[in-house]
């Protein structure tokens, strides 16, 4: 069985209470998909590199940031 199949065998199961935000949920990640598209590699290279900078402790505070202006 597919994980396609598998989801629509699951949504079947489910009650119509929960299909609306079942929808949303979707939705939201088609959307998060179409955004990632539209971002070119060189982008992508920024954000990976600025979470990296990020986690390792990398960053200025809002309060930096405003003083360094």
């Amino acid at each position: 069985m597919t994980v396609k199949e598998r989801l629509l065998q699951e949504i079947e199961q489910l009650s119509d209470d929960f299909l609306p935000e079942l929808l949303d949920v979707v939705l939201s990640m088609k959307q998060r998909q179409e955004d990632e598209e539209e971002i070119s590699e060189e982008e992508k290279a920024n954000i990976i590199q600025a979470r990296l900078e990020y986690e390792a402790g990398d960053y200025m505070t809002l309060e930096e940031f405003e003083a360094s202006l």
